[in-house]
């Protein structure tokens, strides 16, 4: 996937970031043409929500970044937000960070699982798996074990064949579905 900014503005975001107490995660391009879409994305350093008030902060600053280095040769909107209750995990040191959280993951190519011991009962069926959700249980190198307790199943993926993770934000006080 292409950078839509160069490294240097990057880190002149991150920088703006960090100076409004907020941390750079990700700066993401969508859409196209004159629907381009230039996605900021922050978290405060200790995991609180970003405020309406930084985003308005940030956004002020990095559009004149924008304005001044010219490097998207055409229209776009900037968006400035927080990485949200089911953010995505954007790094290696984000997935370490939550460890002990369910995630839900998306595969390029499919993973095949390992059975989870179980006291009792058949073992689960061990078909490969594009999409699942589970406990991050732990971060070994680049490597990202995911525990599926409900359907006994333990898969090991590599953080560079995941397609997209995101944490699995259980709301308090309500009872988990099947998904």
């Amino acid at each position: 996937m292409k950078k839509p900014l160069s490294d240097k503005t990057t880190r002149e975001i991150g920088a703006i970031a960090e100076e409004k107490g907020c941390r750079l995660l990700a700066v993401e391009s969508a859409g196209a043409g004159r629907f381009q879409l230039l996605r900021v994305v922050l978290e405060r350093p200790g995991g609180e929500a970003v405020t309406v008030d930084d985003c308005e902060a940030v956004s002020r600053d990095v559009s004149a970044v924008l304005d001044a280095v010219d490097e998207i040769p055409h229209r776009y909107t900037l968006e400035v937000s927080s990485a949200g209750l089911d953010r995505k995990l954007y790094s290696l040191d984000d997935a370490a960070r939550f460890v002990g959280r369910r995630v839900r993951i998306r595969t390029e190519n499919a993973v095949a699982p390992q059975a989870l011991e179980a006291a009792s009962g058949r073992p689960p069926a061990l078909t490969p798996a594009r999409n699942f959700a589970g406990l991050l249980s732990h971060v070994e190198g680049d490597l990202l074990t995911v525990v599926d307790e409900e359907n006994r199943k333990i898969y090991n993926v590599r953080f560079g064949d995941i397609r997209l993770a995101r944490l699995d934000f259980e709301w308090p006080g309500r009872e988990r579905q099947g998904r």
